[in-house]
């Protein structure tokens, strides 16, 4: 098998995130803003690397109140070898380096798969419904 790598994502790894996310995900009118996250946050935009194909994705989110993951994605082909929890364990590192003590996670309900995942880490539901306004584009 050959050598997976993680690093920052960067703008030239945007067609091969979103060519990831096509497995779980369909186009949402906010991954415009994927490019801006990475120019802003390049830290907070971590992804798995293999044979110059984007394999996983974690996105952070922090406030300063706040901390968030989203878009946790493991290519169907390499799911089960560990690049999930080393996602996961990154970006937990990361936002604790800039001042988090709590850590939410965006998932999916029928994602079983993430779910477990974050189990693993200790997250669970915990009641609160999530309202967005999308700001009169098109509703998620």
């Amino acid at each position: 098998m050959s050598e997976i790598t993680y690093r920052n994502a960067t703008v030239a790894d945007i067609p091969g995130m979103l060519a990831l996310w096509r497995h779980f995900w369909q186009p949402h009118h906010y991954e415009v803003n994927l490019r801006k996250k990475i120019e802003t946050d390049p830290d907070l935009a971590y992804v798995a690397e293999c044979e110059g194909k984007i394999i996983g994705t974690i996105i952070g989110g922090f406030d300063g109140w706040w901390a968030w993951i989203y878009r946790v994605a493991v290519h169907p082909d390499y799911q089960r070898r560990g690049i999930g929890t080393h996602l996961v364990e990154e970006m937990h590192r990361r936002l604790e380096a800039r001042g988090a003590d709590a850590i939410c996670a965006v998932v999916a309900p029928q994602n079983e798969g993430i779910l477990a995942l974050l189990a693993h880490f200790g997250y669970g539901e915990r009641g609160y419904r999530i309202y967005a306004r999308h700001g009169g584009r098109v509703p998620m």
